[in-house]
Formats: structure tokens, sequence, C-alpha cells
């Protein structure tokens, strides 16, 4: 094999470079590839990228599996004939300047072993020459390459692209099977370290185990809103041992906020809430390291969710329905999973007749804000409305308009329990507690 040794064109993208798949899409890969052996098979993905601040992902989307005799293949070797690179080429082409081709390839068990999922020096020399072809005037589109080994753990990924003045690659550092739970399978390039005093987390280790831990550690975690709610989680966060995490709030702390705003003090008035309460997490942070990164902004600004394709989880933990559209469909285009929490308090008079609090979480697999009808045309026109709320249906008959000026009653209790429902559901989705 010497003589199919190359040199590729190595460079940086980003910082951090991932691979994120549908759990769906990914069991179909798995089952239909694995079936194969001890033969390896292969097929072309659609992807599409995801560009952060500091992370750049490749997102698989739609297979396009190879015709009979499109493919030869061996236990040690591929031949992928042209009409099937230039069919999956025509594909991507025709989809859109962004969509590019990812090649997963499978290194089966056989009867040397168990297939390793790491490249090879035949598979470095193959693609030295298939994918300056396939990105080729594609100056838009992120294309990559994947191995998967005998075990399911086993993986192995890079990223392609034409950066104008030649073909470029850089090893991915996790796969991201992203579904009603997440998944991180490891490259060889994964930079995930264990806490660095694993005793400290001894009681929550003896729930999710090492491994758990682990996650926890290495998770970075978005949280929009650091108000009511999203101080319970910001603070609840660093407490359990989250290791890296992102705040959005482009409000201040006002003497209106001190009794529902978690870690909130009369010395911090009139600072950025996101920021002050950052001070405080640094406190109470139990990883070690731990890192957190609060800006003075809304997460639904452009600057905001482009920091938020830099993160595995994110809770939405805003007041209002707005905000919840443009988060909903990120969850799904990036294959980011969004943590919903909600809390309402029904007045009749001067009583409360009703408690009403959700978490929900918007993820592939599981049905969206507008399946639930936590979102609807209905709630965004009433909340656009203000005080003008549903004068369409009042002014028209003479009725008087709803004295509210929109604003919800918001305690303390209240929040706790929705924001203790949003971590249960983060626990299974990050640490898969139950099976």
């Amino acid at each position: 094999m010497h003589d199919l040794e190359v040199n590729l064109p190595h460079a940086s993208l980003s910082d951090e470079i991932n691979i994120a798949c549908e759990s769906k899409t990914w069991s179909a890969l798995w089952k239909r590839l694995t079936r194969d052996a001890p033969d390896e098979a292969c097929a072309f993905v659609l992807t599409r990228p995801s560009r952060g601040t500091g992370r750049t992902t490749c997102i698989l989307r739609e297979i396009i599996w190879p015709e009979p005799g499109e493919v030869v293949a061996t236990p040690v070797s591929l031949e992928l004939s042209a009409d099937y690179i230039s069919r999956a080429m025509d594909v991507a082409i025709d989809a859109g300047d962004l969509v590019g081709l990812t090649l997963v390839h499978t290194h089966p068990e056989t009867r040397f072993g168990r297939g390793r999922g790491r490249f090879s020096s035949r598979d470095d020399w193959y693609e030295a020459r298939l994918f300056p072809t396939i990105i080729r005037g594609r100056l838009s589109a992120l294309s990559a390459s994947l191995v998967m080994g005998s075990e399911p753990t086993s993986v192995d990924a890079r990223v392609w692209w034409n950066d104008g003045l030649g073909y470029r690659t850089q090893p991915a550092h996790t796969v991201r099977v992203v579904g009603p739970e997440i998944t991180f399978l490891h490259t060889p390039y994964s930079r995930w370290e264990d806490h660095a005093d694993p005793e400290m987390m001894d009681r929550s280790t003896r729930l999710w185990g090492a491994e758990g831990r682990r996650v926890l550690q290495n998770l970075r975690v978005g949280v929009v809103g650091a108000g009511g709610t999203g101080s319970i989680v910001l603070n609840s966060l660093a407490t359990m041992g989250v290791g890296r995490i992102m705040a959005w709030d482009g409000d201040t702390i006002k003497k209106e906020n001190l009794h529902r705003t978690l870690g909130a003090t009369k010395g911090m008035l009139g600072q950025n809430k996101a920021k002050a309460l950052a001070a405080v997490l640094r406190d109470a942070a139990t990883a070690a390291p731990f890192e957190i990164e609060a800006f003075d902004s809304a997460g639904t600004s452009a600057d905001g969710l482009c920091g938020l394709r830099d993160c595995d989880i994110i809770f939405c933990c805003v007041d209002r329905f707005a905000p919840r559209v443009p988060l909903n469909d990120f969850a799904y285009a990036h294959l980011i999973p969004v943590i919903d929490i909600a809390s309402w308090l029904h007045q009749s008079g001067d009583s409360v007749d009703s408690i009403m609090t959700h978490a929900h979480v918007w993820s592939p697999g599981i049905p969206c804000a507008w399946c639930r009808q936590t979102l609807t045309s209905r709630r965004l026109t009433r909340e656009a409305q203000g005080t003008q709320r549903d004068a369409e249906r009042r002014l028209a008959y003479g009725l008087p308009l709803d004295p509210s000026d929109g604003i919800e009653p918001s305690v303390l209790p209240v929040n706790m329990a929705g924001v203790g429902l949003a971590l249960l559901e983060f626990m299974q989705v990050a640490l898969k507690i139950t099976r």
C-alpha cells in the first residue's frame, strides 16, 4: 500500500468540525451498508453546511443509493462507476449552490478481524482524486467523507471544500446523530475530555455513569433568555456539571426582575442580565474546566442565530411567541434540539384558577411547535396587537378592548416547575437516562 500514500491538502475551515445526521437517516445508512459485510459498501448523501462562529457542521440529508452495477465492492476496496458519481453530482447541483455530497463507506468485519472506522491510505488516495471533481466550481457547498467501522461507535470523517484556490480538507472532531435524543460519536480527532476531578461529581455519576459525566463536561448548551426561567436554567446547568454555556439576553436587570430572577442581586441593577449572571455561574459551576459566554443581544438576532449553531442543545426561555418561530425552525434545519419552556397563570377576578407549564423538545422525530399548536397564527396575531388585542373582533361590535397590557404574571415557583420539567427532558435528550 506504500505506493498509495498521499499528502492530503489539509487546511482549517473552522476551529471545530462536526458531522450531523438525523437518527433515522443514520440508521438507514448503517443497516443497508453493513448488511453487505464482509464486502465494503457505500452511498452518497446530500449535505448542507451549518456555519457558526467557531464550529462548522456538515449536515447529512437525503441518501442517493447506488443502482445495481454502479459499485464494485470487495472486503478491502470499492470502485465507484462514473455513472454513479455523475448522477450524484447532478442531484447535488440541481438541489442548489449550498448542497454538497458526502461519501459514506464501510470498513466491515472480515476474516482478518473487526473493521476499523479509520481512513486507510487507499481511502486517502481515492478521495484525493474523487473530491476535486465533486467540489469543482462549488464554492458555497461543503462536502465530506465518512467511514463506518464494524462497531456502531467506530467512525472517522472529514470535510472537503473549494476555497477558490484549490481543494482543501479538514478532519471532523465529532459526529452528532440527532433525533429525540443525541448520540455523539468521536473520531480520532475528538477533543472531548473527562471532568478534571471525577470524585466531585460522584452522586450524579451514580445515575448517568462516567460517560454521562463526560457528555455534560463537553456539551455546549445555549440559553436564549436570562430572565425568569432562563436564570433558573443557567444556574441549574452550571451546578449539574455542564462544561460550556452560551447565554443571550438583550435586557438589563431592573428592580421588578429581582423577585423572579435566580441569582440576581440589587448590586446588579442596570447590568445586562446574561453578563451579570455569568459572573455568578463561574463561582457556582462544578464542571472543570468551565466556560461561559454571555451576549448582550437577542438569541434570535442574526448574530445570535449564528452563535447558536455552535451549540449542541438549546433552551428557549423567552416570554413571547414570536422568538419561538425562528428557534423552532432552527432546531430542524441545523439538527440542534431546542427545549422550550413556558408557564402561564390564569386569573379570574382576584384569584388564580389555573396554573400551566410545559417543557417541549423540538428535534427531528418529535412534533414541532406548530404541530403541537404552541405556535398558531392566532397567538402570534394577538401578541403583535399588544394593547389592541382582539380589536378586529371587538371594536366592530362596539365592545371595549381588553384592558390588559399584555404582560403575563410570572412567579418563581411556577417558573421552577417548568424548568424542572425541562431539565428532565434535557437529561433524556443528552444523557438517555431511560431506555
